[in-house]
């Protein structure tokens, strides 16, 4: 009887010390794997922070973002051939615009190590068009990019910058644009553009509104002006009942395309009303215009709204 309960402890006891076994293997192989996961962990963050350190001393990661390059044309291909200092990685999409709203052909690359990028766009073959290579945060863009410039580019600096809006929130992009006419010798270079300087009362609610120089081609009146009012807000321009809408740009002037006819006795108006436009927008000047002022302000006829109205005179030669 004995001899059986000491077989019964010691079967116990043996159980009892596999089991432990078992547990403190399982915690060594938890420990093994948490170790694992922060050397790994490390290892990232060690070799982006070497790639940023590269980056910096090849002038990369500048937030005053800059472009340099040409577009070449090459049989039916338009080929970009460009520079920048964004840093490796950062994502650039180009498209081929042959109206406002209509893309004939678009692609997208990833920046060089030295901060190059290549890329190619079919040709649209007849026509003027736009060519354009963009930097921007409503594309997919890698964690470190993300990082560095902003998760909305909030960043980015310099004369390539633009606001737009994404979803209601506004985001800053980089962006560069060539035209091309077939008719002339279209200078294909990618370069930054020449902006005014901000007016000193930018942004104050006493609106101005300047129009430069109007000029026709039969087809379309082309308004060129300028104004204090913040990048980004919306403008209609309309003579009769052909209309156009604009939006500021970063130095405060605009271009409208208005469509062409011949009505006497009839000026050009410019209107800018912040209702429904961009928050900041609406913020700087009242949803219903009411922090606005000056000699341009008019009140809507059924209601206390206020909206700016420039008349611009016009008279056919």
């Amino acid at each position: 009887m004995k001899k059986k309960y000491y077989v019964f402890v010691s079967f116990v006891l043996c159980f009892i010390l596999l089991a432990a076994c078992g547990d403190g293997d399982q915690e060594t192989n938890g420990e093994s794997e948490e170790v694992s996961a922060e050397v790994t962990s490390e290892s990232d963050e060690k070799e982006d922070g070497a790639a940023e350190e590269k980056a910096k001393e090849d002038g990369l990661g500048d937030f005053n973002i800059q472009f340099t390059g040409e577009v070449v044309e090459d049989g039916d291909k338009f080929i970009i051939e460009g520079k920048s200092n964004l840093i490796p990685g950062s994502r650039l999409v180009a498209q081929i615009l042959v109206s406002e709203e209509e893309v004939f052909a678009d692609t997208t690359e990833l920046v060089g190590e030295d901060g190059s990028f290549h890329m190619e766009l079919d040709h649209h073959q007849y026509g003027e068009a736009q060519i354009v290579v963009r930097f921007d945060f409503d594309s997919a863009q890698d964690d470190p990019v993300i990082r560095h410039y902003g998760d909305r580019g909030q960043n980015l600096e310099g004369p390539f910058i633009y606001k737009h809006e994404v979803f209601g929130e506004i985001l800053k992009k980089a962006e560069v644009n060539v035209s091309y006419d077939p008719n002339e010798q279209s200078d294909l270079m990618l370069k930054a553009p020449e902006w005014n300087e901000l007016p000193e009362d930018y942004g104050d609610p006493r609106v101005w509104i300047e129009v430069d120089e109007i000029t026709e081609d039969g087809e379309f009146f082309y308004l060129e002006g300028r104004s204090n009012l913040l990048e980004g807000a919306k403008i209609t321009g309309s003579f009769g009942n052909n209309r156009d809408e604009g939006q500021i740009k970063p130095d405060g002037s605009f271009d409208l395309q208005i469509e062409y006819e011949y009505i006497e006795d009839k000026d050009f108006v410019i209107e800018f009303d912040p209702l429904w436009q961009w928050n900041e927008i609406e913020e700087a000047y009242g949803s219903e215009g009411q922090k606005m002022v000056g000699d341009l302000i008019q009140t809507a006829q059924f209601s206390d709204k206020q909206y700016v109205e420039k008349i611009i005179p016009w008279e056919f030669e």
